[in-house]
């Protein structure tokens, strides 16, 4: 058996090598080893740049982003202030009056037309009416003209109904309001016409869903002026902005009222029924049916109301049908409030949740509240949102939300699956979906949904969340590239311009710089005016111009030869491993900084976590060399699956070079990777110099990959596997290191990712934190020494036994030759100090401690070591030291030391 070695030369051997030629050979070397998870997707668009060439992630903005759409805003950029949508809330379905016209009668029958709760009558024959307790059914007989006076009858020919008893009997208008359920009966009175008979039932609503009737006008004034809040001439009401109102929406306009000095000229008295005709936002129009309202034919509105007197509500919605207003997916604009009154005759409380579809109790929609705590349990500092009141609401009291610091209603993720972070699927609202929905604790059938959407209305956005409003267009395909989804960001009240331009989709084959134009109007701007020109990023031609073009950036995702990431510069690059694709977290994102000069030498610090994120940040296109955000950033829980941090200088380090004008000297990269039947995801990765023709060893490593980790301890469904062990020659040993790669406060061990308890700095979900845990004097790393015992003391290090008769002697007598023991060491511990051990190193892989004549040996990276013709070892790491006594006592005849060794043959 024998290990695969491989040599890399940077750039091609030859000196005076760049970070480009050094992370193009780490990449190299990396492929060869098969870690690179998958294979390379091009022409994926990564970012959105403004006309300046300036750019922002998601939550930012550019303003030279108005550049490229000719400054367009929206005609209405200014609602003013926030306001309060109420909404009656009445389970099963709410009283109403059922209205019924009797249209002759011949002495047999009463011919009569109308709907009630379950048909439509046009001139039936005596029809069998059904209505539910509470409702009102009146009977219009104006048209018998005083003939066959009806009465409301408990049986056929019996008494009139009483408790309560019916109104206006053997009138034009007869009215009954029935309080419980049975049969009963409207019947003429005149003798020898009894025929002229129908039933009424009278039942309970089966079903137990909401109804929400929402109020208009609350608090406020009937439209008393013209033409700023009743448009006359085409008969639009105009007071009422963001009524929430829809075209076929039976209202009763001033309910209760009878006063003519507030109808609105001859043809809207107060008290009538009508149907709104939904004109936008803030403006409606009333018909006199359903079918008016759907045609669009609308009343003539010839005056305006009397100002003497406000009104607790103008209009409120008054369901007809058994499907009226039942559980309604209601709107409401970022900012506003939303106010339930929760009917006292209700059995059940009501409450709101947020990213579920039905109750759910620990997804309420609540901000540090007393019982319920916070929904996320994370977000506990979110600047101007506040706790809802009532949230909890039992019948008779109203809760109120409002909405300002919430994100907008989203059906989509942010990302496509294959981005997001493993942590974020399965969890209600963490993969960009955003739902709000108002429910009832006990009954599943009664909810709706609340959409929030963007506004311009005069309230602040937060920080912490993404609040600010956007609208979404997707880019077709074209030719050889795929659609692309985008959302365009624009800034809030009083202003209204684009903000940012963010890509949401994984496209694929699109090059920089490509052409297309997204429509103004379908992004919340205006019509040719405020389309966004997208081509090769050109600024505006002079100041408030408004001519600029910006632009979109494109990537490769890395897979098979290469990185998933790499800077164009050099600078980074993102390994994306995968280590089991059965599991949750089989995969594992390192980064890779390089840092170093022509005069200092050269490091590469490593990072890692469960995600990386790569839209809508510069990413390979940056070309700065020093560590910023613009790069990307690890996804996930801070404290869990990343630190609070990307990218950064003060992380976990290894030194690649010497010091001493690095790039003078020719660099290799060497690998060494195990073999079937061993584990072939296993390697040590070895960066070297040539110095005055001597092979000098530097960084020495093997990034823990594969799915042979664990060792029974720890599931990949439940934690990720992110560390590297280190081969470090000190003295006489070797050090093997097993590191988390991660952030380092301040340089220092005392805050990095095994940081107890959990703060912002710590990274949990990986699986060595298990191991390594601990409070301000925990270190990112285990180690163990490998020490040389052949007449050296071992001290604190790991005993290597070690048998030889010649030296096992005293006074002539030894100890018997069949004990000696000299041999390889192999099935190496990652670690001694990690209990269980959750990974051995392959057999090709042993340490061997050395004492040898003459005592100015030297070990390097490719020396032979023989044990047998069919054993034979090539050196990779050395750790030794020349001219000492050995155990033959000759002064400075011995090479002494350990050695860690990769089997050849």
């Amino acid at each position: 058996m024998s290990v695969l070695k491989s040599v890399i030369d940077v750039n091609n051997g030859n000196t005076g090598w760049t970070r480009q030629n050094l992370m193009d050979a780490f990449e190299t070397a990396l492929g060869n080893l098969g870690m690179n998870a998958g294979s390379s997707v091009t022409g994926v668009p990564q970012i959105c740049v403004a006309p300046d060439g300036e750019s922002a992630t998601l939550g930012g903005g550019v303003a030279a982003f108005k550049d490229a759409n000719n400054g367009d805003y929206p005609t209405n950029r200014n609602w003013g202030a926030s306001q309060t949508n109420i909404y009656d809330v009445v389970e099963g379905l709410a009283p109403t009056t059922i209205s019924m016209v009797t249209n002759g009668g011949n002495g047999t029958d009463y011919i009569i037309s109308g709907t009630d709760r379950t048909s439509s009558f046009a001139a039936a024959s005596d029809p069998s009416i059904e209505i539910y307790v509470g409702d009102t059914i009146t009977f219009d007989n104006s048209a018998l003209s005083g003939g066959h006076p009806m009465y409301i009858r408990v049986s056929d020919g019996g008494a009139s109904v009483s408790n309560p008893a019916a109104t206006g009997e053997g009138t034009d208008t007869v009215s009954y309001t029935p309080t419980s359920t049975g049969t009963y009966y409207y019947q003429c009175s005149v003798s020898g016409h009894e025929g002229m008979i129908g039933t009424i039932t009278v039942s309970t609503p089966t079903d137990t869903d909401y109804r929400l009737l929402r109020r208009v006008g609350i608090d406020n004034y009937a439209p008393y002026s013209a033409p700023g809040q009743i448009d006359l001439d085409t008969d639009t009401i105009k007071f009422y902005p963001r009524h929430g109102l829809n075209t076929g929406d039976p209202v009763r306009y001033l309910p209760g009222e009878t006063n003519a000095i507030y109808a609105l000229g001859t043809n809207l008295l107060p008290n009538s029924l009508v149907y709104v005709i939904k004109v936008d936002r803030d403006n409606f129009k009333l018909a006199t049916s359903a079918a008016n309202a759907t045609n669009g034919i609308a009343i003539d509105l010839t005056a305006t109301a009397s100002s003497a007197k406000t009104f607790s509500v103008v209009f409120i919605q008054e369901p007809q049908q058994t499907s009226d207003y039942v559980n309604p997916t209601i709107e409401v604009h970022y900012g506003d409030k939303l106010q339930f009154n929760n009917n006292p005759a209700n059995s059940t409380n009501l409450t709101l949740c947020r990213d579920v579809d039905s109750f759910d109790t620990n997804q309420r929609i609540v901000y540090d509240d007393p019982t319920y705590g916070y929904t996320p349990s994370y977000q506990t500092s979110v600047s101007y949102r506040t706790n809802p009141t009532n949230i909890s609401c039992v019948p008779g009291n109203d809760l109120l939300w409002d909405t300002t610091s919430y994100e907008q209603s989203e059906s989509e993720a942010l990302y496509p699956s294959s981005v997001l972070n493993p942590s974020f699927l399965g969890r209600p609202g963490e993969d960009g979906t955003k739902k709000y929905i108002y429910c009832s604790e006990t009954n599943s059938s009664a909810k709706g949904i609340i959409t929030l959407l963007p506004s311009y209305i005069n309230v602040s956005y937060p920080t912490q969340v993404v609040a600010d409003g956007y609208y979404k267009y997707t880019v077709p395909a074209s030719g050889g590239r795929s659609e692309l989804k985008l959302r365009v960001w624009r800034y809030g009240i009083n202003d209204g311009t684009v903000k940012n331009v963010t890509i949401h989709s994984i496209g694929t084959g699109w090059s920089d710089d490509e052409e297309f134009t997204i429509p103004g109007e379908l992004v919340g701007g205006n019509a040719s005016t405020g389309d966004i020109r997208f081509g090769v990023t050109t600024p505006e031609s002079y100041s408030n111009a408004y001519d600029g073009i910006a632009s979109i950036k494109t990537t490769t995702l890395g897979g098979g030869s290469n990185f998933y990431q790499k800077s164009g510069v050099g600078a980074w690059a993102i390994l994306n491993v995968e280590n089991d694709a059965t599991k949750k977290y089989g995969n594992t994102f390192y980064s890779f900084y390089l840092q170093g000069s022509a005069s200092a030498a050269w490091t590469l610090k490593m990072q890692s976590g469960t995600g990386w994120e790569f839209l809508n940040r510069k990413g390979t296109s940056s070309t700065l060399t020093t560590v910023n955000d613009e790069w990307g950033a690890f996804t996930g829980y801070n404290g869990l699956d990343r630190q609070n941090n990307n990218i950064v200088d003060a992380a976990t380090v290894q030194t690649l070079s010497t010091s001493s004008t690095p790039t003078a000297y020719p660099m290799q990269i060497r690998t060494y990777r195990a073999q079937a039947p061993q584990d072939t995801s296993f390697a040590v990765i070895q960066f070297t110099q040539i110095i005055n023709t001597k092979i000098i060893p530097y960084a020495t490593f093997s990034i823990h990959t594969g799915s042979g980790y664990g060792n029974g301890t720890f599931d990949l469904d439940h934690v990720f596997l992110s560390g590297y062990t280190q081969y470090k020659a000190t003295t006489q040993y070797i050090d093997l290191t097993t590191y988390v790669p991660g952030y380092l406060q301040n340089s220092s061990s005392y805050w990095n990712p095994n940081h107890e308890p959990i703060n912002e700095y710590s990274q949990a979900r990986n699986a060595y934190f298990g191991y390594m845990r601990g409070d301000s004097t925990a270190n990112e790393y285990v180690y163990d020494h490998y020490y040389n015992n052949i007449k050296e003391g071992t001290n604190n290090a790991t005993a290597i036994y070690y048998r030889n008769s010649t030296y096992d002697a005293h006074q002539g007598v030894s100890v018997d030759a069949s004990a000696d023991y000299y041999k390889p060491i192999k099935t190496i511990p990652i670690s001694q100090r990690m209990i269980p051990c959750p990974y051995y190193l392959p057999d090709d892989f042993v340490l061997l401690q050395v004492a040898t004549t003459p005592g100015l040996t030297e070990f390097r990276p490719g020396d032979t070591v023989t044990v047998s013709g069919s054993e034979i070892y090539e050196v990779i790491q050395a750790a030794y030291q020349t001219q000492q006594t050995g155990l033959d006592g000759v002064s400075n005849n011995s090479s002494e030391g350990m050695l860690f060794l990769a089997r050849t043959t």
